[in-house]
């Protein structure tokens, strides 16, 4: 356990087609609850008795109050987090969580470990909500400037968070308020004393499906600004079966990201790849998350047998995981 103390915009990138879907913002002050609804679904895959399938966000728990988890009572993963787990993987709202939780946090702690030993000397988090890497990860990162940005309300409850865990947080970590997509990314972290010379890693985790796709745009135009050898690392959703989730009612996406004030507004058009290199980044990979190399490097029991094998996880719209590098 830690101790208590301790440019211009290419011509070739095309915006994908817009999707025409209603859009309500999230509510004025109001902390992002789709935010503490992934750190429940991260506390709730930390219980995971193995370690082969464990998800390693062994602070999500500690990080998560009452307080917090009154935001989302109508979500049973609200309940599942003081459950065992093996019988939060019988309730098919909250098993696809507990997956896509686990190999997402697999896949960013994973990049960022290559990307710290590769040099990186900066780690910029867009929407942080809860994210504990700057805490897990301290001794990785002491040398590394780290940003976390986020709107106010939810920076409040992180901040209050970790000075109820730890007392004060780590030297290195910065909060950074930010009005996405009202605010300039690379503005607000140039005021934020960001280095545009230095290479660093970039997270944007659960954060592209809430923004339209001309902000998605600007945020990922910013980022393929920044020095040669920086990597981002985010997930995103097939525009397509966005479409399909926000127009069915009982889908997740509708039930409690919209009803929450964060509904699904942009999805990556198919050939995500190509997308993304009109933009200026080199893919390094793409994985959908329920894919069968997901499966088998992240969900895959110590006895061979997977996460949730034959219980239903209807999701309409997966998500897919990208690594990216700024060439």
């Amino acid at each position: 356990m830690a101790r208590r103390k301790w440019g211009r915009m290419p011509s070739c990138a095309r915006l994908p087609i817009a999707l025409v879907l209603p859009f309500t913002l999230l509510s004025l002050g109001q902390p992002s609850s789709v935010a503490i609804e992934a750190a429940a679904a991260r506390a709730v895959g930390s219980h995971d008795p193995d370690p082969f399938t464990r998800n390693p966000d062994w602070l999500a728990g500690p990080l998560l109050s009452p307080t917090e988890l009154a935001l989302i009572f109508s979500h049973p993963v609200n309940r599942a987090v003081d459950q065992d787990p093996r019988i939060s993987v019988q309730d098919p709202d909250v098993l696809p969580l507990i997956k896509l939780n686990t190999v997402r946090t697999r896949f960013i702690d994973d990049a960022l470990q290559r990307a710290i030993h590769g040099g990186a000397t900066q780690v910029v988090i867009i929407g942080a909500g809860l994210d504990s890497r700057p805490y897990r990860f301290r001794s990785l990162l002491q040398n590394a400037k780290i940003f976390e940005l986020d709107d106010a309300a939810t920076q409040e409850i992180k901040q209050r968070r970790i000075q109820d865990v730890f007392g004060t947080p780590p030297p290195n970590v910065k909060y950074v308020p930010i009005d996405l997509p009202h605010d300039k990314l690379s503005q607000t972290l140039r005021g934020a004393g960001f280095s545009t010379s230095a290479k660093t890693f970039f997270i944007w985790e659960g954060g592209s499906m809430h923004y339209r796709d001309a902000a998605v745009h600007a945020i990922l135009h910013d980022i393929s600004q920044s020095a040669p050898g920086s990597v981002v690392v985010m997930d995103f959703a097939n525009s397509d079966a966005v479409a399909r989730a926000v127009h069915d009612p009982t889908s997740p996406q509708e039930r409690f990201d919209a009803a929450w004030g964060q509904p699904w507004v942009f999805g990556i058009p198919e050939k995500p790849e190509t997308f993304f290199r009109e933009l200026g980044f080199e893919v390094v990979e793409v994985l959908p998350v329920d894919s069968p190399v997901a499966i088998r490097r992240y969900l895959t029991h110590r006895d061979q047998t997977v996460v949730g094998l034959g219980l239903p996880t209807p999701d309409p719209a997966p998500l897919t995981l990208a690594e990216l590098a700024i060439p």
